[in-house]
C-alpha cells in the first residue's frame, strides 16, 4: 500500500480509465460507465471548486444534499467501488481490524480504515440513518469523530407505518437544519424542486426497467442490477436519469424484437442477498456458462416513491423520510423478517424465477439470522432450490472468485 495516497483521486483515475477502455472496446456500452465517471469527477473536484462534500450512508437519500448545491459521497459506495479495483479494500480492512472486532461488516471496516489511514479527504460533514445494522450505527459516528467533522444521525423507528413516516419526516427536517449549518446557506426550495423532479423521473424509470426484467426472456443483463446501485447514491442528479433512460431504451428495443439478452435463457435466478462487489463478472460468467440470468436481486428491487407536489413541504419531507425507510437494505433487512419474506416472494413470482441464490455477506449478521427461514419458505411456496453460501462481498481473501464459481457450478449442475 502506497504512503499518503489520495483515495478519491485513485478511484477517480481508475474509473476514467475504465470508461475510456469501455468506450474503445464496447462503444455501445459507454453509458454504463459514464454515469460513474461523472459522479466521481464531481466528488474529486468538489474541494478544488470550493463545493461542500458531504459523506452519507446508503440509507440516506442524497436529494437534500444536492439541493444545497453540495456534493454527496456515499461512504459505502466508495468501499464497494474500491473493492472492484486493483487495490481492493484489504489494506483498509487490515488497518481497521487492529482496533475493532473482525466481525464488523467490511463496508464499515473499509470506512474506518480509510479514516485511520489518512487517505480519506476530510469532508464537510456526515449524515447517516440509524439502519439497517448495528455495524453501521457504530462505524459512522466513529469515522466522523476521527475525521473531526460534524455529523447527524437520522433516527429511525422499527415499524414502518404512518406514525413512523411522520417521525422520520421530522428527522429529515433536522437533517436540513444540519446541512444549513454545515454549508452556511439556507435551503433553496426552487433548487430542491428541481432535484425532486430528477428523483421522481429516476423512480419512474427504475420501475419501468423492473417491468422489462419480468419479460421472458429477460432483455437486460444481470450486471446492470449491480450498476443500478448508483440509483441509491445519485438519486436527484440528472446523470442517473440519463443512465436509466439509456438502460430502459436498450431493454425496450430488445423486448420489442422479442429478444433476450442471452441467446438461450435456461434459468432465471433470484439473487436474494448482497452482490459480489469485488467481481461483478460472476453474473456474466453465469450467463455464458449456464444460460442463467439473474432477473432481479434484493438491491435492485426498488419501489416507486414519487413526490406528487414538490412545493408542499409536508409531503416532501414525508416522502423523503419514507424513501429512507423503504430503500432496499433498510426495508428488507431491518426487520421484521416478514418484510424480507414478502420481497423474496414478490421477486420469485413476478420475475418467474426457477432458482435462488443467497450469497450471504458475512457482515450481514441480521440477514443470516433469517437465511434458513427464507430458504424453507422458497422451497415450500415455490418448490424451487436455493443455494446458500457465505462470502465477504468486498474482500476476496475470505472467499475468492474461483471458490464462489465452484459453489455455483455444483449448484447449477445439480439443478440441470
Amino acid at each position: 500500500m502506497k504512503e499518503g495516497i489520495d483515495i478519491l483521486q485513485y478511484v477517480c483515475h481508475s474509473i476514467r480509465h475504465i470508461a475510456e477502455r469501455t468506450a474503445k472496446k464496447h462503444p455501445e456500452r459507454g453509458w454504463m460507465s459514464q454515469v460513474q465517471r461523472l459522479y466521481w469527477d464531481n466528488v474529486c473536484e468538489a474541494r478544488e471548486k470550493g463545493i461542500p462534500l458531504i459523506l452519507h450512508s446508503p440509507s440516506f437519500s442524497p436529494e437534500l444534499i444536492y439541493a444545497f448545491g453540495a456534493v454527496p459521497l456515499c461512504l459505502d459506495s466508495l468501499a464497494a467501488r474500491l473493492a472492484s479495483l486493483e487495490m481492493g479494500v484489504g489494506p483498509y480492512v487490515d488497518i481497521a481490524q487492529k482496533y475493532i472486532p473482525d466481525h464488523l461488516c467490511a463496508l464499515n471496516k473499509t470506512g474506518i480504515g480509510l479514516a485511520l489511514s489518512g487517505d480519506m479527504r476530510k469532508p464537510d460533514g456526515l449524515i447517516y440513518a440509524a439502519i439497517p445494522c448495528d455495524s453501521a450505527r457504530i462505524a459512522y459516528p466513529l469515522i466522523a469523530e476521527h475525521l473531526g467533522v460534524p455529523h447527524f444521525c437520522v433516527d429511525t423507528p422499527y415499524e414502518q407505518n404512518e406514525r413512523g413516516y411522520e417521525y422520520v419526516a421530522n428527522e429529515m427536517r433536522g437533517a436540513t437544519r444540519f446541512l444549513e449549518e454545515v454549508t452556511g446557506t439556507k435551503l433553496d426550495w426552487n433548487r430542491l424542486v428541481k432535484v425532486i423532479e430528477h428523483s421522481n423521473e429516476a423512480y419512474e424509470l427504475i420501475s419501468q426497467i423492473a417491468e422489462l426484467r419480468k419479460i421472458v426472456p429477460c432483455p437486460l443483463p444481470g450486471r446492470l442490477l449491480v450498476l443500478n446501485q448508483v440509483f441509491g447514491f445519485q438519486i436527484g442528479s440528472p446523470e442517473v436519469v440519463e443512465f436509466l433512460k439509456a438502460q430502459y431504451d436498450m431493454g425496450k428495443e430488445k423486448a420489442q424484437r422479442n429478444e433476450g439478452w442471452l441467446r438461450e435463457e435456461k434459468f432465471r435466478i433470484a439473487w436474494i442477498q448482497n452482490p459480489i462487489w469485488f467481481d461483478v463478472g460472476i453474473y456474466d460468467w453465469m450467463e455464458k456458462q449456464y444460460g442463467a440470468m439473474v432477473t432481479m436481486d434484493a438491491f435492485g428491487f426498488q419501489e416507486s416513491l414519487p413526490v406528487v407536489d414538490p412545493w408542499d413541504d409536508t409531503e416532501v419531507y414525508k416522502v423523503l423520510g419514507k424513501r429512507v425507510l423503504r430503500s432496499p437494505m433498510p426495508h428488507r433487512s431491518s426487520g421484521p423478517a416478514e418484510f424480507y419474506m414478502e420481497a423474496v416472494t414478490q421477486i420469485i413470482s413476478e420475475y418467474k424465477c426457477n432458482a435462488a441464490i443467497f450469497a450471504g455477506h458475512v457482515g450481514c449478521k441480521h440477514t443470516w439470522a433469517v437465511a434458513k427461514v427464507i430458504k424453507d419458505m422458497i422451497s415450500d411456496r415455490f418448490g424451487i432450490p436455493t443455494l446458500t453460501f457465505d462470502v465477504d462481498g468486498l474482500d476476496p481473501r475470505y472467499r475468492g472468485s474461483e471458490s464462489i464459481k465452484n459453489r455455483i457450478k455444483d449448484f447449477m449442475e445439480m439443478i440441470q
